[in-house]
């Protein structure tokens, strides 16, 4: 068990609070929705989804989190500004908990914070993600739009050690003109969360767990990371096939504890699908590390 000596930063947003001490706060759960070849999605472009998925995927993971007493978050992904909208507009009723604005394209995220203030949800919305490859054009767009919540991926190309995580955070890594948390609060974002960038299960995704527990000692800042996408690569796993493929969801439950235990504050668990079993897992996780932390 641990315990973090410097002052931990906590953030309130859409009602969930996002950091602070292992064992002294619930860790937010994050499900991804509309992800890449999501079967709900239609129409891509549009933003078009199969009736009725969102009542049930959402209302699904509202109930498995008051069964578990489980915060969460949304991971709304689009590759257009128009099913970014649609999918916020659909989704900002259905559930009170924070909406991630996720994709890979600035425009399409930055378009989405736009929407998300034109709906009077802006406070509700969280930036997926500033890295790397921030230009002073989506900084810009960043501080024009408002933003004050949003993820800064720490995946350091030149460098993917733990070492290389913080470097980018605090310095820029030889990458970025100055250390990505000070060039997100210089664009207004007052709330940053820290992603420490799980690579491939053979390319030192494990560093991602070291890289949570010394941000978290250097910055006090919530952290966390997406332990599962190190899942689809790791060789064991690769070579089950049929019914042995059913191993995968036991591993995948796994990903989801491991970051707790180095003190993560956040879980980016995968597709919304696996809420409910991630909930449990995490809510149990949560309960032991309160438990262990009750006499530090």
């Amino acid at each position: 068990m641990m315990r973090f000596h410097n002052q931990q930063e906590e953030f309130v947003i859409s009602g969930v609070r996002f950091g602070g001490q292992p064992g002294m706060r619930r860790t937010v759960m994050a499900g991804s929705l509309c992800y890449p070849r999501h079967s709900i999605v239609e129409d891509r472009v549009r933003g078009v989804c199969a009736p009725g998925a969102f009542e049930r995927l959402l209302g699904s993971m509202n109930a498995a989190a008051e069964e578990t007493s489980t915060p969460a978050a949304v991971m709304l992904y689009a590759e257009t500004a128009e099913a970014m909208a649609s999918y916020l507009r659909s989704a900002c009723d259905l559930t009170a908990f924070p909406l991630f604005i996720d994709s890979p394209a600035p425009s399409v995220r930055l378009a989405g914070c736009r929407a998300a203030e034109e709906m009077g949800i802006g406070d509700r919305v969280v930036y997926n993600s500033l890295s790397a490859g921030a230009t002073e054009e989506e900084l810009s767009g960043i501080k024009d739009a408002g933003v004050r919540a949003a993820v800064l991926l720490a995946f350091n190309p030149r460098d993917l050690q733990a070492k290389g995580k913080i470097y980018l955070l605090e310095d820029g890594g030889g990458i970025l003109p100055g250390g990505l948390i000070d060039m997100a609060r210089s664009a207004g974002i007052t709330m940053p969360l820290l992603d420490t960038a799980v690579t491939a299960a053979d390319q030192n995704a494990g560093s991602s767990l070291r890289a949570i527990t010394v941000a978290k000692a250097k910055w006090g800042l919530p952290c966390g990371c997406a332990l599962h996408n190190a899942i689809e690569s790791y060789a064991p796993l690769v070579k089950l096939e049929g019914d042995d493929r059913k191993l995968y969801r036991y591993v995948d439950v796994a990903s989801v504890v491991m970051p707790m235990m180095a003190g993560a504050d956040l879980v980016m668990y995968g597709p919304i699908e696996y809420s409910r079993r991630t909930f449990h897992a995490a809510g149990f996780a949560d309960e032991m590390l309160r438990q262990a932390a009750a006499d530090l």
